[in-house]
C-alpha cells in the first residue's frame, strides 16, 4: 500500500455533514486506508481504520465484500474522489478520500445510533462504551443475532463474547450445524475457538466417516492445529497404516510421517515399519539421504533401531570416515554409537599413540576412554 501522507492533526481531519441529531450522539472520527486483496479466489476489500479513543490510539482492520462498500470500487482500478458509507444496526461510518488505482486513503467519521444503544439496553445490554459500540458497527453485531444466540440458550453472552463471535462468524447457522452435528451447547469460548481453527460441520463429518467419530472438543481442534483431516487419515490407510487411535495420528502429522515419506523408506528395503518406528525414524532424522549415506560409507541393511541409535549420538559419515582414517574400520553399529557416546573419534586414537598406546582394538579404545585416569601420564 502507498504511504500514506497525513496533512495535519486529528482536529483538521475533514468531517462531513452529520445527521441532526441529539448533541449526545456519539462520533468519532479518523483516517482509513484501503486496498483491494484476494483470498480464496474471492475479492475483498481490507479496510485499515486509525483513530483515537478516550486518549488511546486505536487501529482496525476489517475486510468487506466489494458490494458492502457502495461507491468505493478498487476493481475499477480508477482515478479521483471516493465518498461512501457503511451502514450497520450500532452505526454508520462515512468515508471520504481518494482514490489511486486499487488503493484509497481519507478520512472518516463515525456515528453511533442511539436506537440501537436503546434496543441493547431492553435486552440487558447497558452501559455500551463508545468504544464497544464502534467495534459492535465494525463487526456488525445486531440486535438480531443477540435474539437468535438467546433462543440457542445463550443467554449471559458479554459484550466482548458478541464482539468476538462476530469477529470470527459464530453465527447462529454456525451453532445449529455444531448441534446437529453432536455438539450442542458448546460454550461460546469454544465456539469460537472452533471457528478460528476451522472446526466445521463438515469436517466433523468428513473424520467420523474416515472412521473417527465422537471425537472430543479439544481432539477436533488437535486435528485442525496439526493437519490431521481425512485426506491424511486415507494417505496412511492407502499406505499400510490403517486403524490408529486418533493420538497416534496426532503424534504422526507432528513429527512429518507423511505417504512420501513411507515411499521412501519402503524403497530403500524399510517395509513394515510401525507408526512408532515411522515417527522416531522422523523425529530422529532418519531420511533417505542420511540412509544412503550410511550405505556408501559400508553400512547397509542397518536396522532402523541402530540407524535411530546412530542419529540420536552422532554417529555420521564423517565420524565413520575419521576413524577409518585412524586406522578403525568395519566397526558394527552398535560399538560405533558406544564410542560415539564415550566420546572416542580420531583425536582420541591420536592421544593415545602420542602415549605409545597402539594397536588398540575399538572396545579397548572405548574403555581407555571411560578408565582415561590410569593411562594419562604413562606409556606402554
Amino acid at each position: 500500500m502507498k504511504t500514506l501522507l497525513v496533512l495535519g492533526t486529528m482536529s483538521l481531519l475533514f468531517i462531513p455533514a452529520l445527521p441532526e441529531e441529539s448533541a449526545q450522539q456519539r462520533t468519532i472520527q479518523g483516517r482509513w486506508e484501503a486496498e483491494l486483496n484476494k483470498w480464496n479466489e474471492a475479492a475483498w476489500v481490507h479496510i485499515e481504520l486509525r483513530t483515537e479513543i478516550d486518549g488511546d490510539r486505536l487501529h482496525h482492520g476489517n475486510s468487506f465484500r466489494p458490494g458492502e462498500l457502495g461507491g468505493l470500487d478498487l476493481r475499477s482500478n480508477r482515478q479521483g474522489t471516493v465518498s461512501f458509507e457503511l451502514r450497520r444496526e450500532a452505526g454508520t461510518i462515512v468515508f471520504q478520500g481518494e482514490q489511486d488505482g486499487d488503493e484509497a486513503r481519507g478520512e472518516f467519521v463515525w456515528t453511533g445510533s442511539e436506537a440501537f444503544l436503546q434496543s441493547m439496553a431492553d435486552l440487558g445490554y447497558r452501559g455500551i462504551s463508545e468504544r464497544e459500540q464502534f467495534s459492535m458497527t465494525l463487526q456488525d453485531v445486531t440486535t438480531g443475532f443477540v435474539t437468535a444466540m438467546r433462543e440457542r440458550g445463550y443467554t449471559d453472552l458479554t459484550k466482548r463474547d458478541l464482539i468476538r463471535m462476530s469477529i470470527h462468524g459464530v453465527s447462529p447457522e454456525f451453532v445449529d450445524g455444531m448441534a446437529d452435528a453432536g455438539y450442542p451447547d458448546l460454550p461460546a469460548a469454544e465456539l469460537v475457538r472452533f471457528r478460528i481453527h476451522g472446526v466445521s460441520p463438515q469436517f466433523v463429518a468428513e473424520m467420523r466417516d474416515a472412521g473417527y467419530a465422537g471425537l472430543s472438543t479439544d481432539d477436533l481442534r488437535r486435528a485442525r492445529i496439526h493437519g490431521v483431516s481425512p485426506e491424511y487419515v486415507a494417505e496412511m490407510t492407502a499406505a499400510g497404516l490403517s486403524h490408529m487411535s486418533f493420538d497416534a495420528l496426532v503424534r504422526m502429522r507432528i513429527h512429518g510421517v507423511d505417504s512420501d515419506f513411507i515411499s521412501d523408506m519402503t524403497e530403500l528395503g524399510y517395509t513394515d515399519l510401525s507408526a512408532n518406528d515411522l515417527r522416531r525414524a522422523r523425529i530422529h532424522g532418519v531420511s533417505a539421504e542420511f540412509v544412503h549415506e550410511m550405505s556408501e560409507a559400508g553400512f547397509d541393511h542397518l536396522s532402523m533401531d541402530d540407524l535411530v541409535q546412530m542419529r540420536i549420538h552422532g554417529v555420521s559419515p564423517e565420524f565413520i570416515r575419521e576413524l577409518a582414517g585412524a586406522g578403525y574400520e568395519d566397526i558394527p553399529a552398535d560399538l560405533l554409537v558406544r564410542m560415539r557416546i564415550h566420546g572416542v573419534d580420531a583425536d582420541f586414537v591420536k592421544e593415545l599413540e602420542d602415549h605409545n598406546f597402539t594397536g588398540l582394538r575399538a572396545e579397548e579404545l572405548v574403555e581407555a576412554k571411560i578408565h582415561s585416569s590410569w593411562w594419562r601420564g604413562r606409556g606402554r
